[in-house]
């Protein structure tokens, strides 16, 4: 039996219900709003195990949402909208999304995104205890709590942001197909969505180095992937 709650902040009430009968047919406990202004509340109480995130929303549009949610949340966030242009895909994973589903979908196509995104995370596979807390430069990760802090301050990563870097640092030192990243990180074998990769690194590196357009950690291997490197 899963116990897991997934929140929806969904305004069309068709395309809400198909969502809550398809996660409740795959035992999970489903909440909802249909206004983004009610959504921040409600997930700061409910501690959601995940979102499910539209962007046209009365009160608040869903990239609102996303950036307030992630001032005290890592839970994973997807997208569902109807826009399919990149830049608003682009833009949610920027501020914090884990994923994004163009609509019309497939429900079982969500209910995928939605295990991928919920699966459990990669624990560093370097040759340290993995009790261990793991440091390069200025950052520090806590395997254990599952934290991240910078110059002793914690950081708040995604959940997607946090297995990224957790499976980049235990394989230190090798070159990370984006290939390999986007089928052990994000659970789906068909790769197909470079931006997607691209955008979470871009977004780790700036939370972690000291110029990310510089970085000395996460490396870039010309038309093949990244290697972590510890200094």
């Amino acid at each position: 039996m899963i116990d897991q709650t997934i929140f929806i902040v969904e305004d069309d009430p068709e395309i809400r219900e198909l969502m809550r009968l398809y996660l409740e047919a795959n035992q999970f406990h489903v909440a909802w709003t249909d206004r983004g202004d009610d959504a921040i509340g409600l997930i700061q109480t409910m501690r959601p195990d995940l979102i499910i995130l539209d962007i046209a929303l009365p009160g608040k549009d869903g990239f609102e949402v996303c950036k307030e949610v992630r001032d005290f949340s890592s839970a994973p966030i997807i997208f569902v909208s109807c826009q399919s242009e990149e830049h608003y895909k682009i833009n949610g994973l920027a501020i914090g999304g884990d994923d994004y589903i163009t609509k019309p979908f497939s429900p079982n196509e969500l209910i995928a995104r939605v295990k991928a995104n919920l699966r459990r995370p990669h624990l560093l596979t370097s040759n340290t205890d993995p009790s261990t807390k793991l440091r390069f430069g200025a950052t520090e990760i806590d395997t254990v709590s599952r934290t991240v802090k910078v110059h002793g301050e914690e950081i708040l990563l995604s959940k997607k942001e946090y297995e990224l870097l957790s499976y980049l640092a235990g394989h230190s030192g090798r070159t990370i197909t984006r290939e390999e990243l986007f089928r052990e990180v994000w659970g789906q074998e068909i790769f197909n969505d470079t931006r997607t990769i691209i955008v979470h690194i871009s977004n780790l590196r700036k939370k972690i180095e000291r110029d990310p357009a510089n970085p000395k950690h996460i490396i870039n291997v010309h038309g093949v992937g990244y290697k972590f490197i510890y200094m």
